[in-house]
């Protein structure tokens, strides 16, 4: 039995040996991760830039229309006092 608890010995080991030990990244990976980040986030500076724009550009639009809002109260006021004033008999 001696014997055997020896090969039982050796099978753990080969058991130990063929486990998979997790991989480090090497430099590579680490470079190509790097520059996938600087991409995104260019890209996402790139559409921020665009959100920025778009909103501006809804902000002047919402100012002009409130601007030809109230010229269009103005025009009906104006026109409700006209047809309520009296006219002139000849």
């Amino acid at each position: 039995m001696a014997g055997q608890d020896q090969n039982n010995g050796d099978q753990n080991d080969v058991l130990d040996n063929n486990e998979i030990e997790p991989t480090q990244p090497n430099d590579v990976e680490e470079e190509t991760a790097v520059e996938e980040y600087i991409m995104l986030d260019s890209k996402l500076d790139e559409l921020n830039t665009a959100l920025d724009y778009l909103e501006k550009k809804n902000d002047d639009i919402h100012e002009r229309l409130k601007e030809l809002l109230q010229s269009n109260i103005d025009v009906r006021q104006e026109l409700r006092n006209e047809s309520a004033a009296p006219t002139p008999k000849n």
